[in-house]
């Protein structure tokens, strides 16, 4: 199903961050976005009510969002978890794509959304994605190639390197009864519904591993469960005991489980690159 978008060049990027006392890690996020090149951005931060310095970190940039001309909006009130953050921080948006960035989360370099978007024409696209850099410490990380092919197969893109248009976005918000796998119903569903998923051969994000979904371990395989009932997906159902064995292995043992995970990772890529070609 494509829908039908108007001819655009440039088209506006709202680029949004929802965070709770994230006071060491939205700066680096904010200086991310306000170094890219690209003039039609706007910048949605959507705070969940932060005790630390969060909020005291944006103000101090809001003078220079406003002499590069960049749009800043800045919400800090409590809500009902990160996807109900980002469900209020959408109905803020004014871009004509939206692109999800956690604070601490980066654009892989300066250029990123004038690659993308400068004097390009996305009409044909519904969801546009590109490749993701997982960064394990300050010197190791990976890159994963992105594919909308193996959804059915796992969670195989990044919302960190998707752009989805913003009517999409209220017309498929996230479903708040998934705690750490809302993204993932949310592009199961888009999907379903027939939507033009476009690849781009670029590194859009820079991005950490840690994450409630990595932690949560136990969480992420019951909400892979229902994922798998409601949608009819091909893996076996997933143990929710062995998930709590795993999150305490990974407390007792961080390094030894991130190794695990990084060859796990490397063997889910070379299997979705065997059979893509």
């Amino acid at each position: 199903m494509i829908l039908k978008h108007p001819t655009k060049m440039n088209d506006k990027i709202s680029v949004v961050t929802v965070c709770f006392n994230a006071e060491s890690e939205i700066e680096d996020t904010i200086r991310s976005i306000l170094k890219q090149k690209y003039e039609r951005i706007e910048y949605v931060i959507k705070d969940g009510g932060s005790t630390d310095k969060t909020n005291e970190i944006v103000e101090k940039y809001k003078a220079l969002f406003y002499r590069k001309g960049i749009a800043l909006k800045h919400l800090s009130a409590k809500d009902n978890g990160i996807y109900d953050a980002m469900n209020i921080a959408v109905k803020r948006c004014e871009g004509d794509w939206i692109i999800f960035m956690n604070a601490g989360d980066l654009f892989y370099n300066d250029t990123v959304l004038a690659d993308l978007f400068e004097d390009k024409d996305r009409k044909g696209s519904d969801v546009l994605y590109g490749h993701t850099l997982i960064r394990i410490s300050d010197r190791r990380g990976y890159i994963v190639n992105h594919s909308d092919c193996f959804l059915d197969e796992g969670m195989s893109l990044c919302h960190q390197s998707l752009f989805v248009r913003k009517e999409l976005m209220l017309k498929f918000p996230f479903d708040v009864h998934y705690k750490i796998k809302a993204d993932y119903e949310q592009m199961l569903r888009l999907k379903r519904s027939g939507m033009v998923f476009t690849a781009v051969n670029s590194i859009v994000s820079d991005r950490s591993r840690r994450g409630i979904s990595n932690d949560l371990v136990a969480l992420r395989n019951r909400e892979d469960n229902m994922l798998r009932s409601r949608y009819q997906l091909q893996w076996k159902k997933k143990s929710v005991v062995l998930g709590y064995l795993k999150q305490f292995v990974k407390k007792i043992m961080p390094g030894p489980t991130t190794l695990w995970n990084v060859r796990d990772r490397e063997k889910k890529i070379m299997k979705y690159k065997s059979k893509s070609g």
